[in-house]
């Protein structure tokens, strides 16, 4: 018979204890949606006594909430889709090209993370003002793209370094030009680092507030989180509970995403620590 090692049982009770902990205030949140206003005011930690979708109901005919998700999908999915796009040609051209400059440009670009947001938004605010780019999606998808590149291509280029050369020298004995090996040998030997960048873009822009709510001024253009900072400002007319139900559908896809890819993830985290 094995002995129990206790040092196993601490460990696994930590784990339990740390997974509780990141989990209540979406277990908390799911509890709150499914109330009324008097149910949670008379008991905010109680179990909800029957599963009540009203306040879904109302976020959805009453506040059009989907309309600010189509919005936010619009304006993410092709902020998404332009990084990962640039990032992996840029990373490829810093990996396995040679040209004069290469590892200044990278430092250059590198060196850009370091400045915060709200530091350029004035400047872009003024140059996207002068091009007529303000309240529309172009603005706030150049804008991402203007934060987001440095950081994918940083990721993007750890990921590539690890890539043969063999296996490049071999797909160029196959006749493969320069679109050809980046997407049959680059892309699927990197994806470990293409797949997280993806995620980690998606759900930090999904989740923004500062750059839509500066750029964006049109009521039917505003995002998820523009909406939703609007109603958690309301505290006369709309009741804890409704606010609790529009935080919870806006984690809704954030968290599918993450549970679908998160394999990729993980592997992404230790892209170029192992060989």
């Amino acid at each position: 018979m094995k002995k129990i090692k206790w040092s196993k049982i601490l460990v696994f009770t930590a784990l339990c204890l740390m997974s509780l902990t990141f989990l209540y205030p979406l277990i908390f949140m799911t509890m709150t949606a499914m109330k009324s206003g008097a149910e949670y005011l008379a008991d905010p930690f109680a179990l909800p006594k029957s599963i009540n979708l009203d306040n879904f109901e109302a976020l959805i005919s009453r506040f059009k909430i989907m309309k600010n998700f189509l919005n936010t999908f619009i304006v993410v999915g092709a902020s998404v889709v332009l990084i990962t796009i640039f990032s992996v040609f840029a990373s490829y051209a810093f990996t396995k090209l040679r040209f004069r400059g290469r590892n200044v440009i990278f430092l250059i670009i590198i060196a850009t993370m370091f400045i915060p947001a709200q530091v350029t938004m004035i400047p872009m605010y003024v140059i996207f003002a002068k091009f007529k780019l303000v309240d529309t999606y172009t603005g706030v998808v150049l804008s991402y793209l203007a934060m987001g590149l440095p950081s994918t291509i940083m990721l993007m280029t750890t990921c590539f370094r690890g890539i043969d050369k063999e296996v490049m020298e071999a797909a160029k004995i196959d006749g493969a030009g320069y679109f050809g090996l980046v997407a049959n040998v680059i892309v699927p030997m990197g994806i470990a680092g293409v797949a997280m960048s993806v995620i980690t873009n998606f759900i930090g822009y999904w989740n923004d507030l500062f750059t839509p709510m500066i750029l964006l001024k049109s009521m039917d253009k505003r995002t998820v989180m523009v909406a939703l900072s609007s109603l958690m400002a309301d505290r006369t007319s709309v009741d804890p509970t409704f606010q609790m139900t529009g935080l919870l559908i806006s984690v809704i896809p954030t968290l599918i995403i993450y549970l679908l890819f998160q394999k990729y993830m993980t592997k992404g985290l230790t892209a170029g620590a192992i060989k």
